[in-house]
């Protein structure tokens, strides 16, 4: 009898590690491994740098790097870098660290590191360091362009916190589905649109392309920016 509950046992374990798997399997094999993608990025129309960003995936664990080179007399800016890496946990990107640099100004570097432990952002900017109380499901200014790859957006608005190096914000997002097809140098593609609430940033993501973020728009200050895609490479 004995022997017969644990082979019982064994074999309900082996069932329910079967359905695991089945379950897990198309998610992992569905999310990208390695991934370039190069933008323009625009000011008032004008091509005035290229973004190239990098995205690569080893196990539960990702990295995200974006290069910005500035053209013409924008060279003079120098190079811009941001990074985020951290873990894939329940199917979402989940930062540990956050960096953001610029070759011109390095006393302008910002670092970030999430303590989900103690639920507490710490900052470095410049010299000192300043803490926030880290909200559940917070992501940094770059794997906020890269996280819907993995939790696509549902219903009409989405709300999430944003790190930027210096404070953490609530942002609110209306969801919409565009009925016009986007079309880039990169293709032509069936989009959903990501607005905040204050109308500065739009998001938009490619929805037959794994919800790849595909164009940037920001209003800030009088100025309009643009940073859209113009070339995909990876799987």
């Amino acid at each position: 009898m004995l022997l017969f509950r644990r082979q019982c046992y064994r074999h309900y374990i082996a069932s329910v590690l079967a359905i695991i798997v089945l379950l897990v399997s198309p998610l992992l094999s569905a999310a990208p491994k390695q991934l370039t993608l190069k933008y323009d990025l625009l000011q008032q129309g004008v091509s005035i740098a290229t973004v190239e960003d990098q995205l690569s995936v080893t196990g539960n664990r990702y990295q995200i790097d974006s290069l910005a080179e500035g053209k013409g007399i924008y060279k003079l800016m120098g190079e811009r870098t941001l990074s985020s890496q951290g873990l894939i946990i329940s199917n979402a990107l989940r930062p540990d660290r956050f960096e953001s640099r610029q070759s011109k100004h390095p006393n302008k570097t910002l670092i970030s590191e999430f303590d989900w432990a103690k639920k507490v952002l710490k900052m470095q900017i410049k010299d000192a360091q300043e803490t926030e109380k880290l909200a559940k499901g917070s992501q940094d200014l770059l794997s906020v362009m890269y996280c819907w790859m993995w939790q696509p957006p549902k219903g009409k608005g989405v709300n999430l916190a944003v790190a930027n190096g210096k404070k953490l914000s609530p942002h609110a997002f209306v969801v919409t589905e565009e009925s016009t097809p986007l079309e880039t140098e990169a293709g032509t593609f069936k989009v959903v649109k990501l607005t905040d609430v204050e109308g500065e940033k739009t998001l938009y993501l490619a929805k037959d392309k794994g919800y790849l973020p595909v164009k940037l728009v920001v209003k800030d200050d009088g100025k309009h920016m643009e940073q859209v895609i113009t070339s995909i490479t990876g799987q």
